[in-house]
């Protein structure tokens, strides 16, 4: 029997799912579409945390952070998402010999730059729900196309 292979999904915390309800806002909150879009990714994804939030391999921090915003059914979902460890760029993390997406809204020159020396610019998908705050749902249909 054939073992399934889920490609790796890297998620970052701030600008992804915590965003805005509105871009005037001044306060920060759980982004529009957060639950469908953990749902959708934990089932066809094998997610892990991207964010400074977690890089230690520990996930405490970021399931902290997004406990000031979510209820408890997206923090159980969040606390599916493996953690990561990395020191200076986010793509210390990534394992670059799996099929793989990164969702981040402000990736580094630097990590742009490392993804396009290895012909994988398309494996990142910028997300804003900060300025765009239905972003989400824009990204599930990007993800339910590459499934």
């Amino acid at each position: 029997m054939k073992k399934l292979v889920f490609k790796k999904l890297y998620l970052d915390l701030d600008g992804v799912l915590i965003g805005k309800n509105s871009p005037s806002d001044i306060n920060n909150a759980i982004a529009k579409h957060a639950e469908d879009f953990l749902k959708y990714s934990l089932k066809n994804f094998d997610c892990y945390w991207l964010t400074t939030h977690c890089k230690e391999g520990d996930n405490r921090r970021v399931i902290n952070q997004l406990s000031i915003y979510a209820d408890e059914g997206i923090l159980s979902l969040a606390r599916s998402i493996k953690p990561t460890s990395w020191v200076t760029l986010k793509t210390e993390a990534i394992d670059f010999q799996s099929d793989f997406y990164w969702l981040d809204d402000k990736p580094l020159g630097v990590e742009i730059e490392i993804l396009r020396k290895r012909n994988l610019s398309d494996k990142l998908i910028q997300v804003d729900t900060r300025r765009y705050p239905d972003d989400l749902r824009r990204v599930l249909g990007i993800l339910k196309q590459i499934n």
